[in-house]
This record gives structure tokens, sequence and C-alpha cells, in this order.
């Protein structure tokens, strides 16, 4: 059980380190009355993804969580014989946690912000670190 609450806190810590990383380098050169134009007018898909780069910084961070997922699994998962329950505890727990958290920092001044970053911290965590475990299990096992 200690290992698994190892490959839980090295999971979530390194993806939470990552996400900030990327949010705050894709909201560099963003201004929030760029964010309220958004809603208040039309403006180009193609143009707000090449100013800002959300798309960018999402992919890093999710081939990031998929390497993590990859060491973790190969790691710790697998040489420890856990089953695919402790698989699913380790793909959905910091998951949870890290959406959780993103949500109650600063949820006063940006709570649509937060919002969106928390689903997408999810999300990408959820995906790439299920992969990872995925491909891991039915390569190495």
């Amino acid at each position: 059980m200690g290992m698994l609450m190892i490959a839980i806190g090295l999971g979530f810590f390194g993806s939470i380190i990552i996400f900030f990383i990327c949010e705050e380098l894709s909201l560099k050169d963003s201004d929030f009355s760029d964010i309220k134009d958004v809603f208040t007018q039309e403006l180009s898909l193609n143009d707000s993804l090449t100013k800002y780069g959300t798309i960018k910084y999402m992919a890093m961070y999710i081939v990031a969580v998929f390497v993590i997922g990859i060491l973790i699994s190969t790691q710790i998962l697998i040489p420890n014989n856990f089953g695919l329950g402790y698989a699913m505890a380790y793909v959905f727990l910091p998951s949870l946690i890290g959406s959780l958290i993103i949500l109650l920092v600063k949820w006063r001044f940006q709570p649509l912000l937060k919002l969106i970053s928390s689903f997408l911290f999810g999300a990408g965590y959820i995906g790439a670190s299920a992969f990872a475990v995925a491909v891991t299990h039915l390569l190495v096992k």
C-alpha cells in the first residue's frame, strides 16, 4: 500500500507542477480583456489558438504525463504486481485531487478560467495516464 501511495504522490505532484508551468506559459501573452472578448464578440478560432498556444501547451502536458505514467507503471505498478484496482487508483485519485485544488485556487477571482483549467487537468491526466498504464501492461506484462 505504501508503494501505491508513492505512485499516486509522484503522479500527482509531477503532473500538477507540469500543468501549472504549461498553463502559465499559455497565458503569458494574454490579457484578461482578451478572455472577455471571447464571450462578447466573435473571434477567429485560428487566431485565438495561434496567439495563446493553448493546444501546444496542452499537448506538451499530455506527453509529459504519459512519460510519467510509463515510468511509474514500469517501475512501481508492474514490479509490485498491482492489479487493475491499484492501477485505476493511480489513474483517478491524482486527477480528482488536482482538479479540486485547481478549483480552490483563485476561485473568487477567475472562476470560469479555473473551471476550464480544472477540466483540462483532469481530462488530460486521466487520458494520458490511463493510456500509459494500458500500453505498459500490454507490452511489458
